[in-house]
């Protein structure tokens, strides 16, 4: 997701320069579970879910972490994020990581002739790649200048989505952002090909799939995302601050699953505590600490995140022409980082006590402002 943040986060501090902050009730929150919608995720949802050619946006991601200490991330979008009203422009990326951190970067935009979805399952083709499977197996090939990757992602927890999964950001419900974590966790196995070799890899992946109408610098200030398999447990957090025009309001989620059952539910009450902040040498704020702590009925679920170790850490406008940098810098430095971190997990379940320790990913998208929001 991040390279589709590169270039049209340049127009962003000139949007908040002029942005109004209107009337704003209707809970965002609430509006992830206030639509009439099927509890049972099915296999159409990862299908196509907007007209390519309309006012709409969507892309499908997958990220894996290989046994070698590699990673790759691969994603097939119709359009750019920040462009819904614009022409379908379908392009695949993908990002291989190699076990010293040297990263290999290769896209594909073959135009609106080579790109094809269906709409029962997913079934996205774009040029010679494609992202093919349903809610329990998917296949995802890439092939561009010499970068082949192949590899099979097999589910080992339900797929999910926050009620509806649609949070809307008008009372009219006409605006809106979808999201669906297809495959939570499962299980990869395929090969990899760059630099002139062929790996064989193995390892554990994710999968999900976005689809919206507005633009996300628009809707967010900055998010902390995050997900682990800790054991016989899968969990994925967020917490997303709107922009001030949205009412600078908290948007947390949780999921959390034992083996294939999802035991978290729709309304919780949490905090959530990030401590122990360093500055990168970029200017922004990091966590080296954050604790979420989720209530709801006799479930309590708390989350300490610690020993972050970065993967990957951008500067957003780092492709914008240097005027763009010059007159932006007196009001934003947007950054993404993303973190490798060890994860402990205390539950208590009816008076039962569980506690595991794993590790996982967790990231930070700060998109506005010179300073992160504590």
């Amino acid at each position: 997701m991040i390279r589709l943040l590169k270039l049209s986060i340049i127009f962003l501090v000139f949007l908040t320069s002029c942005s109004t902050i209107p009337t704003y009730n209707e809970s965002l929150k609430d509006s992830l579970i206030s639509e009439n919608y099927d509890p049972v995720v099915r296999p159409w949802e990862d299908g196509l879910r907007t007209d390519p050619e309309g006012k709409s946006f969507e892309w499908w991601y997958f990220d894996a972490s290989f046994s070698d200490g590699s990673t790759a991330v691969i994603f097939f979008s119709t359009k750019s994020i920040f462009n819904p009203a614009g022409k379908a422009d379908p392009g695949v990326t993908i990002v291989i990581t190699d076990p010293y951190g040297n990263t290999t970067e290769a896209s594909d935009n073959p135009g609106r002739d080579n790109f094809s979805a269906g709409t029962d399952n997913l079934d996205v083709k774009i040029g010679n790649s494609f992202f093919i499977g349903d809610l329990n197996k998917t296949r995802i090939y890439f092939e561009k200048d010499g970068i082949v990757a192949d590899l099979t992602l097999v589910s080992e927890a339900p797929p999910w989505r926050p009620g509806s999964g649609i949070s809307y950001y008008d009372t009219k419900k006409e605006k809106y952002f979808a999201w669906l974590p297809a495959i939570p966790y499962g299980t990869v196995a395929g090969t990899l090909r760059y630099n002139g070799e062929t790996i064989a890899v193995e390892g554990t992946g994710y999968h999900d799939h976005n689809w919206g109408n507005i633009r996300l610098d628009k809707i967010k200030t900055q998010w902390y995302w995050g997900r682990a398999k800790i054991g016989e447990y899968t969990l994925i957090f967020s917490q997303m601050l709107t922009s001030p025009k949205y009412g600078g309001t908290l948007i947390p989620v949780f999921y959390l699953a034992k083996d294939d059952i999802i035991i978290s539910d729709l309304k919780f009450e949490y905090e959530f505590t990030a401590s122990g902040w360093r500055q990168h040498p970029g200017g922004r704020d990091y966590p080296t600490k954050i604790r979420i702590v989720f209530y709801q009925d006799n479930l309590e679920t708390a989350i300490t995140i610690s020993n972050p170790e970065f993967i990957e850490e951008k500067y957003l406008l780092e492709d914008a022409p240097w005027f763009v940098k010059v007159l932006s810098k007196p009001f934003t430095n947007p950054y993404y980082f993303r973190f490798k971190s060890d994860f402990e997990l205390n539950i208590k379940d009816h008076g039962e006590q569980i506690n595991k320790t794993g590790s996982g990913i967790f990231e930070m998208m700060l998109l506005r402002g010179l300073q992160t929001v504590r």
